[in-house]
């Protein structure tokens, strides 16, 4: 077989036939938007898929425009890339340089394809496994955005420079012209196409988010140091919500009760939770804790009522819903997935002897007494700023554990204020269980509540029990007094 003449030529061929051009670009953007689209699509099904009871993956307009704008991108390179192989691909000539050359540049682009979309399909596969192993608000938990937004930068980088890599090693200098017109060429396209929404996601945020109580009654919970993790036996408990009318947050109004997404009447709050309760076998009945999310801006005496409420249907342990105030998460996993809570024993129940214990305090030889009022909170007769309330209950609690906290209570606060007192004192105990369990066994107080040392648990709890009761204006046994080693 002849060589034919000029095959060690460095020169490639003449330029594209313009039907193989015109054709290429046709090729190129039909199919950045088809991969425009399964993305945008993939994206959209993993929100379906992650919508729950009264949540799901919410994602702001700038979330959307990003994630859109790297889709965009990244569909366009590939596009590119479709284009540039089909412009470059000729048939096979044996012994022939020039061909195999091209040949080169058709095989990057090619290898570029199936590598990244094989690569992607295996990162996205995790992910969604990830995110739907963490179903209750795994997306709070594990998302992208905005902290590895530089990674889809970086990504978008490495696909463009990988398509024009073989075709720098042969065209050289000539292509760093044509590069850099495709760089124009590829942002403008990737911005408009980034513009595009497939579906309305503001429809599906709205029909979604909207019916979830604390964004429709804009519920703000406290902050608590101190705080529990429900157990995954009690995460389907019922909660109670307790929220003041949307259109007026501030007023003297009675706040509106609901159980679960019911509203619900005070007067049938206690037939309702009883009937909860019957569903359950007998042994757990007893212990079945009720979780409150309570407004801050509720008045006490209507949440008095509502846990007395719950005390004729022989509730003992109530959960006060909070968020964390060393959450590492968005405030919304805590409210609406984790159930992190205060719990609390629900002295308007039966059992809480309110005289006996009333009395007993007067036994302790560290008797804290605190006077609560609007602004306004003293420690055995001195005035305490807020922020100092803790490091003032930690020091006395500290020189002499054998302490019973008396804290009275104006009958005129919001909730907000009386869970400031409450909080504060369960975090100055906390504080102290903490050091005296790194100090004697080397590990955090919360570590060890998970661990099988009960000795040493209760050791911890013994020195640093949690002891206050709480006086109200009238009759006493009306309302919550809180005594109890916890």
């Amino acid at each position: 077989m002849s060589i034919q003449k000029g095959f060690l030529s460095t020169q490639l061929p003449p330029s594209i036939p313009k039907h193989r051009y015109v054709l290429g670009i046709i090729i190129g953007l039909c199919f950045a938007f088809s991969l425009y689209s399964l993305q945008y699509m993939a994206r959209e099904t993993l929100r379906l898929n992650s919508i729950s009871e009264d949540d799901l993956w919410f994602l702001s307009d700038s979330e959307v425009n990003f994630y859109n704008l790297i889709f965009a991108f990244i569909a366009v390179i590939f596009g590119l890339s479709f284009c540039l192989a089909y412009w470059f691909d000729r048939p096979a000539k044996v012994f022939n340089l020039k061909t195999g050359r091209l040949r080169s540049i058709v095989h990057d682009q090619r290898f570029l394809n199936w590598y990244f979309l094989a690569w992607f399909s295996k990162v996205a596969t995790v992910y969604g496994f990830l995110f739907g192993m963490a179903s209750f608000g795994g997306f709070y938990m594990i998302s992208l955005y905005p902290n590895f937004r530089h990674l889809f930068i970086l990504v978008v980088i490495v696909l463009f420079l990988q398509v024009w890599n073989a075709i720098l090693l042969t065209y050289r200098r000539k292509a760093y012209r044509w590069m850099f017109i495709s760089l124009m060429i590829v942002s403008v396209l990737s911005f408009g196409l980034s513009k595009i929404n497939l579906v309305n996601y503001r429809a599906l945020n709205e029909k979604v988010i909207d019916q979830r109580l604390d964004v429709r009654y804009h519920l703000r919970l406290p902050k608590a140091t101190a705080h529990k993790k429900a157990s995954f036996r009690d995460m389907n408990r019922p909660v109670v919500y307790i929220v003041n009318p949307k259109e007026n947050l501030t007023g003297p109004i009675e706040p509106i009760l609901f159980l679960g997404k019911k509203e619900c009447k005070l007067e049938e709050l206690t037939n309702e939770i009883i009937t909860l309760k019957n569903k359950l076998p007998q042994e757990l009945q007893i212990w079945m804790p009720v979780f409150l999310k309570v407004d801050k801006k509720v008045p006490m005496s209507f949440v008095h009522t509502v846990t007395k409420n719950l005390a004729l249907a022989d509730i003992q342990n109530l959960g006060f819903i909070v968020i964390p105030a060393d959450g590492i998460h968005d405030s919304r996993y805590y409210i609406n997935h984790e159930r992190t809570h205060l719990s609390k024993f629900n002295q308007s129940h039966f059992q809480f002897d309110y005289k006996n214990n009333l009395q007993k305090i007067e036994t302790y030889s560290n008797k804290i007494e605190m006077h609560v009022l609007k602004g306004d909170y003293k420690v055995n007769s001195i005035s305490v700023p807020k922020e100092e309330l803790v490091n003032v209950l930690r020091s006395l609690i500290e020189n002499n554990p054998d302490y019973g906290i008396a804290v009275n209570f104006d009958e005129d606060l919001t909730f907000d204020t009386y869970f400031e007192v409450i909080s504060a004192i369960n975090d100055a105990v906390f504080y102290l269980r903490n050091r005296e369990s790194v100090e004697k066994y080397g590990m955090p107080f919360r570590a060890l509540e998970e661990s099988f040392l009960r000795d040493s648990q209760k050791a911890v709890l013994q020195k640093y029990p949690l002891r206050y009761i709480e006086i109200w204006p009238g009759e006493g046994n009306q309302f919550e007094k809180d005594i109890y080693p916890n």
